[in-house]
């Protein structure tokens, strides 16, 4: 059935008053769907497809102020992003980069001190079918190692093999990283799956064993049978995983730490060398606890509401870091017991050895006031070596910029970056730990791209990859009929 299309006008609230300064609409020629959202306070922009597009049109007559910037959300791209003020029927295209089933977000234009929003949806394409048995690149050798090159196409690339790891003991260690340094090192073991974040491992459940149905969330082999597993990894650095042709799991590859030899050679002096620095990339929610589950790029070390909270908040820090503005905020629960640990966010870093890196962030919190001590940390630690580290303690309950230098040591690959909030006690008054603008600067590494298996000892029936994009087996389903 066709969805009825609208053209919608949207008038401009200014922060402090109305000012019918800006309006936009769909544009009528492509078959742009908008509508309102449930309390019509935005129009709604709905693209369906990966890398499609869709337009709208924006009027500004009586905007006498500066060009008018366009943000878009995490997984959106925006032509042009500036356009200038007081102008009629100016064109914007908003495309969908993301390949997730739904991703939603608002749309900013920006003049000065005055805003205008649209929601925006993608719906992302389905990942096209492709059987990769009939060509394995790797058949039935049984070694311990394997490490290929590879170049990856503008359509991702994907990876499969069939093995087999019943007996206790057996593991089968895959991997994968291009030249951007996107990649994972996962596990096979009898009756788990897992992938590493640089030197820790994370288990993966099995969706047909939910914990949330009430199951165990294992993998079982009781038939100590060949199993074919998947990785389709797409342009936008996701890789989708299946088992037997059922998905188990979509993770986004910046979550994971990269491995140690990852990295092959010394790169240039970077900015910044952290993954979304400033908190305004993707983030999940957990539908129960209402906490953030999952925010890109980064690690939250015990993900429990019992021992800390944590969020992707708005807030207005200054006039650059205005009201749509997000920071990182994390606090210990406040009944915790003493058991637990400090609550800590994190990201694991490549870097050179015998090289001084800084790391500034804006960040306040962490302060008892019953106990008058201060809490919160900012720390950098060489991963491979963690009494090698340092740290700043902070000492604000208002916005600072604080900073440090760490010069690594000789056999340095690594380093964790973190920010920690006290572990919690009962009754604690222990004030939230938030973090915003955070940098590494430093020399960077680079990266080949690369893919194989190490320290295997599980049955390998084949190892194969296809450069040529990412792709979904075909899905067993059981199909009901009723006469």
């Amino acid at each position: 059935m066709k969805k009825n299309l609208m053209k919608i006008t949207f008038l401009l609230i200014g922060l402090l008053a109305m000012d019918s300064t800006m309006l936009f609409a769909a544009d009528d020629e492509k078959e742009t769907e908008v509508k309102n959202d449930a309390d019509n306070s935005f129009p709604v922009l709905i693209i369906n497809g990966t890398n499609r597009s869709a337009t709208f049109t924006v009027s500004s007559d009586a905007l006498k102020e500066e060009a008018i910037s366009i943000v878009t959300p995490s997984g959106f791209t925006v032509s042009p992003q500036s356009i200038p003020a007081n102008g009629k029927k100016q064109k914007v295209t908003v495309t969908l980069n993301s390949t997730l089933a739904l991703t939603e977000g608002k749309i900013i234009l920006k003049s000065g001190e005055k805003r205008s929003y649209i929601k925006v949806k993608g719906y992302g394409s389905a990942l096209p079918i492709k059987d990769l048995s009939s060509t394995p690149l790797y058949q039935g050798k049984n070694e311990k190692e394997f490490s290929q090159t590879f170049n990856p196409s503008k359509n991702g690339y994907t990876i499969e093999f069939k093995m087999k790891a019943c007996e206790a003991g057996q593991a089968f260690y895959p991997y994968f990283v291009d030249k951007e340094g996107y990649g994972v090192k996962a596990y096979f073991a009898p009756n788990e799956i897992g992938l590493f974040s640089s030197t820790r491992k994370k288990a993966i459940a099995n969706p047909t064993t939910s914990k949330r149905a009430g199951g165990s969330g294992k993998f079982y082999d009781n038939e100590r049978e060949f199993y074919t597993y998947r990785f389709a990894v797409t342009p936008d650095h996701r890789a989708f995983i299946y088992r037997d042709g059922m998905p188990i799991d979509t993770i986004r590859l910046a979550d994971f730490g990269p491995q140690p030899n990852f990295a092959n050679g010394r790169g240039e002096m970077v900015d910044n060398l952290l993954k979304n620095p400033d908190f305004e990339g993707e983030y999940e929610i957990d539908p129960g606890s209402k906490l953030a589950s999952h925010i890109e790029g980064c690690d939250i070390v015990i993900n429990d509401r019992w021992n800390s909270e944590q969020q992707i908040l708005p807030q207005e820090i200054n006039k650059e870091l205005d009201v749509d503005n997000h920071i990182f905020q994390i606090k210990p629960y406040k009944w915790s017991g003493s058991t637990w640990s400090d609550g800590i966010l994190e990201q694991v870093v490549d870097v050179e050895p015998n090289e001084t890196y800084t790391l500034t962030a804006l960040v306040k919190g962490g302060i008892s006031k019953k106990k008058a001590v201060n809490t919160g940390k900012m720390v950098i630690q060489e991963v491979q070596a963690s009494d090698k580290s340092a740290t700043t303690e902070i000492v604000s309950s208002s916005w600072e910029l604080y900073s440090m230098d760490y010069t690594t040591s000789s056999e340095c690959k690594q380093l964790r970056i973190a920010f920690r909030v006290g572990r919690g006690g009962w009754g604690n008054d222990i004030s939230a730990v938030q973090v915003d603008k955070v940098s590494l600067t430093g020399v960077s590494r680079t990266y080949s791209s690369k893919f194989g298996f190490e320290d295997s000892t599980a049955e390998l029936e084949y190892f194969t990859i296809d450069e040529s994009g990412a792709y979904a087996p075909a899905q067993p389903t059981i199909n009901i009929n009723i006469e």
